[in-house]
């Protein structure tokens, strides 16, 4: 499963959790929600999930005739971890114009008052997580979740993504749910940090493909330091990073990769980038007279 907070799970319409944790928690959603196209909401399609834990979000289920489709959601934290106060209002597929397939999501709009009426949305707010970014179920979990199987096939029936969108987004991220990085499609795109982190991994979407804040390269080897003998390092006590053996094969981890950095060899010395977002590389080297 993805660590994206919002997704958990997909059960038929007949089924819940079991157990004493969730006999009195968990929120039985009959109500069938009619579309997740903004543009067409219905008052019928308001739902209020305030302090519920596990709300199930039902869709048609055309493709299974009599059987809705229930798709069971969670706040954060964790699945016991209720949704907050005040959280009314209606749940909709997120598309920007301009931007690629991949920033589209599944989120909840928040709106004012306790009126049901789509007229509403606008004045609302997306629903966010504890520390500020909007609460969604992003694209590539979506693509790639097998619990996401019945949300998928119902954006696709109703022709909010198409086929070619999801194998794009597979290619891209190798068929894995992106829970290590938080993936940027634009400037200004806010995201979580956390300050006692010593890295912080990002996957930025680009024309060209997705570029990877973070080590392109895989693979394992043994490396030794030693003092640097290059020219702009005499008169320094600087070490440097020496590659003896490769033990596991090194592989480009970004698809597309322009190879600005340059893979791990035996017998080379190590590279990495010369900036947390730059375009050039440079050796690794440690200056052992900073303190």
């Amino acid at each position: 499963m993805t660590h994206e907070p919002g997704f958990e799970t997909s059960v038929d319409a007949r089924t819940k959790p079991t157990g004493s944790k969730y006999k009195t928690k968990y929120n039985i959603i009959k109500r069938v929600v009619s579309t997740l196209d903004p543009l067409h909401l219905q008052s019928s399609d308001f739902m209020d999930i305030s302090n519920a834990v596990q709300p199930a979000l039902t869709l048609p289920g055309e493709e299974r005739p009599g059987v809705a489709l229930r798709i069971v959601l969670y706040y954060y934290g964790g699945k016991g971890q209720p949704f907050p106060d005040n959280t009314r209002g209606f749940f909709y597929y997120r598309r920007l114009p301009g931007l690629p397939s991949g920033a589209s999501a599944l989120r909840f709009r928040v709106t004012p008052g306790t009126e049901p009426s789509p007229a509403n949305f606008d004045a609302g707010e997306d629903l966010l997580l504890p520390f500020g970014v909007p609460w969604q179920v992003s694209f590539p979990n979506i693509t790639m979740s097998s619990a996401a199987k019945d949300l998928r096939n119902y954006l696709l029936r109703c022709g909010a993504i198409t086929q070619s969108q999801l194998d794009i987004c597979r290619q891209q991220f190798k068929g894995y749910i992106p829970a290590a990085y938080y993936t940027l499609y634009s400037l200004k795109q806010p995201f979580p940090i956390s300050f006692d982190a010593h890295t912080i991994h990002l996957c930025v979407r680009r024309r060209s493909g997705d570029k990877r804040l973070g080590p392109p390269y895989c693979g394992s080897g043994i490396a030794q330091l030693q003092a640097s003998t290059l020219p702009e390092h005499a008169g320094q006590n600087v070490l440097a990073m020496k590659i003896l053996k490769i033990l596991q094969p090194v592989a480009c981890t970004i698809p597309g990769y322009d190879g600005y950095m340059p893979p791990p060899e035996e017998g080379s010395l190590l590279y990495r980038r010369s900036a947390p977002h730059g375009s050039l590389s440079r050796l690794w080297a440690h200056d052992l007279d900073l303190k």
